[in-house]
């Protein structure tokens, strides 16, 4: 871990300074976007930012869904749609980037990354790139929430979208070995970015007491050896509903609404609603350029 650390301190280091010496871009909309990530697998980040989407929607929001999992990318597999397009053919001028959204239902929309499409990114000459981004200033502005799902652990590609984006919400279960692991993604977060906006959200518990303990370490933690102070949002209870709608393909905001698991998912997407960084400037093409550049930085 400090091995690794270390890397992306200098990897980020070489990041601000780039950034410092470039003009940055200015938001084009009030546009937020969030990265929702984990320190490990299996804890359910992918069906939580699904399951988000969806509730943002229903209060009216604009939601556009960034599947960023370049290993795993499953999102339209919980939404049970097809892309025919994602990514990488937007970066071989196959398609445009409006080209490759894909509606989902209650009005989010979807944009699929595909295998190892965001690191083309990094490889686009300064045309292709400004005409990338531009595009980008399109997109948001037709959004007023971006949610980024993230792959799941501490590896580069993962680290390259949650240090880029401005908000990042961490999922969790209360399993100290899954604890360890969020406390070291917010370990990585302080060391790597100034005054980090970090939310933490624990899944799949029995009960609110058990959540209740678990983000209690996490913020206690933070605080006491960080100096840093964590949000944490609640809890989503396990549910049998929520496992259905896996298997079903079908996200239980929609197949079992009144569930205790979707009752929890309203409440949590009500807290970040209400919750926004007084910073109040999202950029997608921003986050985006900063996603390349980590990409394109060697260590």
């Amino acid at each position: 871990m400090q091995d690794q650390a270390e890397n992306l301190r200098q990897l980020v280091e070489r990041l601000n300074a780039q950034l410092g010496a470039e003009k940055p871009i200015e938001p084009h909309a009030n546009c937020r976007v969030i990265a929702v990530t984990s320190g490990k697998g299996g804890v359910g980040k992918t069906n939580i930012s699904v399951n988000f989407a969806l509730a943002m929607a229903s209060r009216g929001k604009k939601v556009l869904l960034f599947d960023a999992d370049m290993g795993l990318a499953n999102v339209d597999v919980m939404l049970g749609i097809v892309p025919h397009f994602n990514l990488a053919h937007v970066l071989t001028g196959q398609k445009t980037l409006a080209e490759i959204i894909t509606d989902g239902p209650n009005g989010i929309r979807l944009v699929a990354s595909g295998s190892g499409g965001v690191r083309e990114l990094a490889d686009l000459n300064d045309e292709q790139r400004n005409k990338f981004l531009n595009a980008l200033f399109a997109l948001q502005s037709q959004s007023d929430l971006i949610l980024i799902d993230t792959g799941a652990g501490l590896h580069r590609n993962v680290l390259a979208f949650v240090l880029a984006a401005e908000e990042v919400v961490i999922v969790t279960t209360a399993e100290p070995t899954s604890l360890m692991d969020a406390y070291g993604m917010i370990k990585i977060l302080y060391r790597e970015k100034k005054n980090p906006v970090i939310s933490v959200i624990v899944n799949m518990v029995s009960n609110q007491a058990e959540a209740d303990e678990a983000g209690r370490k996490l913020t206690i933690l933070a605080r006491r050896f960080l100096n840093l102070e964590i949000d944490y949002l609640g809890f989503v209870l396990r549910d049998q509903a929520m496992i259905r709608a896996v298997k079903e393909q079908k996200p239980v905001m929609l197949s079992a609404p009144n569930s205790p698991a979707a009752i929890s998912i309203n409440r949590l997407a009500e807290a970040i609603l209400l919750g926004k960084s007084q910073k109040n400037n999202g950029n997608l093409a921003s986050f985006f350029k900063r996603v390349t550049q980590i990409f394109g930085s060697t260590v």
